[in-house]
């Protein structure tokens, strides 16, 4: 992998450490290597009833799919619940298994994730509302190898030890996060994303580009997750218009460099986590349900202009990487802005979220410390509705 070229280096952290457990294997039909990996192997198989189907009808993971002995899970939907996900922790105790298969998008990944740690036998006894309550009880769980093979380009779950659960009820958002949380293996295949819908590539694809960026200003941040982060953005603004342009394809180029950027993004933040925009995002989807990209989306670019204030180089740097070695962190704002306008991101949050005012009575919800916190630049009190604000004209 190619990484960009530092002409002089931003000021991080002198101390610093990454750690990233997960196996990862990337290019076109390596899924091959997990039919032949899990060929032996109970699995229970998390996926949505879409999804079992394309992993029926797959060429190589069709016979692994047929196996009798396998368990499913196979009703995931998007943003998945916790209710559902308990109603089908009961369903399968005392079941056994070897393995678990995650096939999908975020949804049926997380889901996954969520299933073998309360599946663990060190989280016997306790409800996922117990585990998303409380961490320490799975932190010196060991689940199950969970193999992760995503068929969109956006969330990174594959590489990452967060699992995002909601209480549709109470419109919440939850976390699961940890060491054991981490899948064991990933199979990125682009050509699992080929026939993904433009719609459902717009929002993942924004998701990828959002966690780049957040993992760059953030107080996290270190020199291998900025380079994996701008990696990342240098494969992912190119690629993303074009694919959301077309109904579907739109080129396999195209389609690998955004599988590419996803995964990069999420070993970025799988180190940083992300940051405001995402923080801000959970309300906009569980309120008025504006697909997860999207609203990470909505506040990037006036996120990325309250963030340069607090500019120790990795603004340029980035800048430099994206747009030339003149390029300033004026010019990345632009960046940012002209991708906003081009892919329409204001319209579309418009056209779910009534008035400014429905925006402005969020701001309670939109203030989560693991997210907002880790914002390279101080939090002021006005800060939060002038972002609002500022992305909402």
């Amino acid at each position: 992998m190619n990484l960009p070229t530092i002409t002089k280096p931003c000021q991080l952290a002198p101390q610093w450490h990454f750690h990233n457990p997960v196996r990862v294997h990337f290019g076109r039909n390596c899924r091959r290597r997990a039919a032949a990996e899990l060929a032996a192997t109970r699995c229970l198989i998390v996926t949505t009833q879409r999804g079992r189907r394309q992993l029926s009808d797959d060429p190589w993971l069709g016979p692994l799919a047929a196996n009798p002995d396998h368990l499913w899970v196979d009703g995931i939907s998007e943003n998945p619940d916790v209710f559902y996900l308990q109603g089908e922790i009961d369903r399968l105790a005392g079941q056994s298994f070897d393995a678990v298969l995650a096939f999908g998008g975020g949804s049926p990944l997380d889901a996954a994730k969520a299933l073998a740690l309360a599946l663990a036998e060190q989280c016997s006894g306790c409800q996922l509302r117990d585990l998303l309550a409380d961490p320490t009880l799975y932190r010196q769980a060991r689940p199950q190898p969970l193999y992760a093979i995503p068929t969109t380009a956006g969330t990174g779950s594959e590489v990452t030890p967060y699992a995002t659960i909601w209480d549709h009820q109470a419109k919440q958002k939850h976390s699961l996060a940890g060491p054991a949380v981490f899948p064991h293996a990933a199979f990125v295949d682009p050509a699992l994303t080929d026939t993904l819908p433009a719609a459902i590539t717009l929002s993942t694809g924004l998701d990828a580009i959002n966690q780049a960026a957040e993992s760059i200003w953030n107080q996290n941040a270190n020199p291998v997750s900025l380079d994996y982060a701008i990696r990342a953005l240098q494969l992912g603004l190119p690629a993303l218009p074009p694919l959301a342009a077309a109904t579907v394809g739109g080129g396999e180029n195209n389609r690998d460099n955004l599988a590419q950027c996803s995964l990069l993004a999420g070993l970025a933040i799988s180190h940083t986590r992300t940051a405001l925009c995402h923080s801000i995002s959970y309300p906009l989807t569980a309120h008025f349900g504006v697909p997860h990209g999207l609203a990470c989306a909505f506040t990037m670019p006036a996120v990325l202009r309250f963030s340069l204030q607090a500019e120790d180089g990795r603004f340029s740097e980035t800048a430099r990487a994206l747009l030339g070695h003149r390029a300033t962190p004026a010019d990345l704002e632009q960046l940012f802005t002209a991708l906003h306008t081009q892919l329409q991101v204001g319209a579309k949050i418009k056209a779910q979220i009534p008035s400014l005012q429905a925006l402005l009575a969020l701001q309670k919800e939109m203030i989560t410390p693991d997210r907002a916190g880790n914002i390279l630049a101080p939090l002021e009190p006005t800060t939060l509705e002038r972002i609002l604000t500022e992305s909402w004209q």
